[in-house]
């Protein structure tokens, strides 16, 4: 959100504050504001929603931010989908490239795609938890774009002489699977790790 957006922020905050038999200060709906700076204006109106449905007290930022994303453990699911998809698409192959390019780093810290799409094809158990801790390490390390490679080579590796324009070709594209109701921490190339609705 801009400051352009601070004025229906604050009205959307005051009637909430009144529905909750709270009093609110410039300064408390600054900070506020401050907090959820990261999130669209739609998506803060999912998040007050989704908080009024549920919440018994005034949402702080953070349960706004646990009602659009769920926990860290959420994230990490969704970003596990996200794996599982490549592995039935490519299978250790690769090259494979992900929009959230924190699995890049997870997969990276646990071996690199042969390895873990190995493990998976051959059903070993140790991967999905790994894989969760490692992605909730990352999302705490606040991992981005600059700290991974920009895709993970597979068995099979890139052609002899391959340029970069051939490279939209060779690898394969995982978006960020859906949700079903939450939002995705992705860090997609340039973004900066910002939100992004999926």
């Amino acid at each position: 959100m801009g400051p352009e957006d601070f004025g229906k922020f604050a009205e959307t905050l005051s009637h909430v504050a009144k529905l909750y038999g709270v009093r609110l200060t410039d300064e408390k709906v600054s900070l506020f504001f401050d907090a959820c700076r990261s999130l669209s204006p739609e998506q803060f109106a999912v998040g007050i929603k989704r908080h009024v449905k549920r919440g018994k007290f005034f949402p702080s930022p953070s349960e706004l931010f646990e009602a659009l994303f769920g926990t860290e453990e959420d994230q990490a699911m969704l970003a596990w989908c996200d794996v599982l998809r490549a592995v039935r698409a490519c299978g250790s192959g690769g090259p494979v490239r992900f929009c959230d390019l924190r699995i890049h780093f997870v997969i990276e810290s646990m071996g690199g795609w042969v390895h873990v799409a190995s493990a998976i094809e051959k059903g070993e158990k140790w991967v999905m938890k790994d894989f969760k801790n490692w992605y909730v390490f990352a999302l705490k390390k606040g991992v981005d774009e600059d700290g991974v490679k920009p895709y993970l080579l597979g068995d099979r590796g890139l052609p002899y002489g391959a340029r970069q324009e051939d490279l939209s070709r060779l690898i394969w594209e995982i978006p960020a699977c859906d949700g079903k109701g939450l939002y995705r921490l992705c860090v997609v190339e340039g973004s900066s790790g910002t939100a992004s609705p999926v």
